[in-house]
């Protein structure tokens, strides 16, 4: 274990004592998320529930929470990993009754080396992943394509949905540290039923948007013209959900 989970678990064992400790981890991640969130999006309804979630803890622990993000920043400086994810099974935080247990990374790096291949010439590369838990697969998915010489933060879009409300938000944390450009959607994937959407900075600072609108427009005159040999696309269209998960 690396020396920045270590003093990460010393120093979350410390905090808010008087609270469960899945509660306190939930509250650690959704504020970090709130509060990467709000700095480039902000978001009233977001704050506001920020400032209902602090009100729960004390001065010295929110310092204390404060301390906990700059573990986890340092450790996913230190290298790419699905360092929350390994964090929440280390403290024993998962759900055996709904199946909540995430993949070792080591495991989703080798399965996304496996898989990346023959898109060194594409502009965009769309991932699609409908239960992202903490992000695992996702973030070894973009190390896999830097290790062929991929830059992932300009080329890759990923769309990803959790029904867990801690999941989806350690996703966003982990995402928007290592700036992949990235819609959280919290919701069903089966229904589509969707709560909330999140998209990270690097989302707005790529001008992400625009580039789905201009990509998906390419693939939907591809089709016209060869429809037999070209996928349709399958993602949601960005405009349909605005930051909260409202419809537009």
């Amino acid at each position: 274990m690396s020396a920045n989970k270590q003093a990460f678990i010393k120093l979350f064992k410390e905090t808010a004592r008087y609270h469960h400790r899945y509660e306190v981890f939930r509250d650690v991640i959704t504020c970090q998320a709130y509060a990467l969130h709000n700095a480039v999006a902000f978001s009233q309804e977001v704050e506001e529930d920020y400032l209902r979630i602090a009100k729960r803890y004390d001065k010295e622990d929110m310092k204390r929470m404060a301390q906990l993000m700059g573990y986890v920043i340092m450790g996913l400086e230190e290298k790419p990993c699905d360092f929350l994810g390994s964090l929440f099974m280390e403290l024993e935080l998962g759900s055996s009754q709904i199946g909540q247990f995430f993949t070792p990374y080591e495991l989703s790096l080798l399965m996304a080396q496996l898989n990346v291949s023959g898109i060194e010439d594409k502009p965009v590369i769309t991932l699609h992943e409908p239960a992202v838990g903490s992000g695992g697969m996702v973030i070894a998915y973009a190390q896999a394509l830097r290790e062929r010489g991929i830059n992932y933060q300009q080329c890759l879009w990923v769309q990803a949905i959790d029904l867990d409300p801690v999941a989806a938000m350690m996703a966003y944390v982990q995402f928007t540290l290592l700036h992949i450009p990235a819609e959280i959607c919290i919701g069903n994937t089966l229904t589509m039923n969707i709560t909330k959407v999140f998209r990270t900075p690097a989302y707005y600072m790529g001008a992400w948007e625009q580039k789905l609108k201009l990509h998906y427009a390419i693939k939907e005159c591809a089709d016209l013209l060869v429809p037999d040999e070209k996928e349709k696309p399958t993602a949601m269209p960005v405009e349909q959900f605005d930051l909260l998960g409202e419809t537009a």
